[in-house]
This record gives structure tokens, sequence and C-alpha cells, in this order.
């Protein structure tokens, strides 16, 4: 099999639960319980867990793709910034989808710039936990001390 099939196939396999189960739940929010009508704030933690999902399929697959070479060993001076930006993309891309969505469907998903600046925000702030997160697993700081 291709390599870079490998790596889709691992990848989505090992890293696309997550963007997948927020975008669920956000499904089921929306059309099962309406519950963005009755909570407007719950908008924020799904922004923010939605940066976490994403960070997580970014970096996975990354990682992914450089264990089977395609792409090289990821340092910590490209890696981090990569996945920051790269949920920053998906962020702002989601949040174009809610202005045409606006506009077409006439939803009300962005009733204003500073709800779309929160919403970014908290988009950018999950991916900066899972990167930090991240940075102290690969540092080996919640392991436990093997020398007792």
């Amino acid at each position: 099999m291709a390599a870079w099939l490998t790596w889709g196939i691992t990848s989505l396999r090992r890293a696309a639960w997550a963007p997948v189960l927020v975008f669920s739940v956000h499904l089921v929010a929306l059309f099962g319980f309406d519950i963005y009508e009755h909570f407007p704030n719950f908008d924020i933690p799904m922004h923010f867990i939605g940066g976490v999902a994403i960070a997580h399929f970014f970096g996975i697959s990354y990682r992914t793709a450089a264990s089977l070479k395609l792409l090289g060993e990821p340092s910590a001076v490209v890696f981090l910034p990569l996945i920051l930006g790269l949920t920053s993309l998906a962020a702002v891309v989601w949040e174009f989808a809610e202005f045409i969505a606006d506009r077409q469907f006439g939803t009300l998903t962005q009733p204003g710039l500073a709800d779309t600046l929160l919403d970014l925000l908290m988009g950018l702030l999950g991916g900066t936990v899972w990167i930090a997160g991240n940075h102290l697993c690969s540092a080996g700081v919640f392991r436990k001390n093997q020398s007792n």
C-alpha cells in the first residue's frame, strides 16, 4: 500500500475521532436539543473543545506522516507553531462557514463581531492547551518516576 494511503487511513483511525466527535455533539445539540437557542454560551466551550480536537487531529496526523517518512521528524520549533497555525486556519474556516450559513440559510450563529472573535479565541486557546499538554507528555512530565 502506498505510504500516503497508509498515512491517510492511520490518521483518520487514530486522530479523526476527536473532531468527528465534537462535530457530532454540535449537530445533536443544534438539531436535537436546540441548545444554542436555550443556552447561547454553550458555543464558548464547544469552540474551545473544537480547538483541542482539531489540534489533536493535526498533531497526530503530522507525527504519523513523520513516522512513515513522508515528512521530517518535527522539532518543537516547527511543530508547535505549525499545529497552532493549522488550528487557527481551521477556526477561521469554521467561522467563514458560520458566516455563509447565516447569509444563505438565515441561521443566527454569528450575532456580532465580538462573538466571532470570542469563537476564534476559544478555538486558539483549545489548540494551545492541546499543544501544551502534548509538549508536557512528550517531555515525560506525567510519567511516574520509575527509579523507586
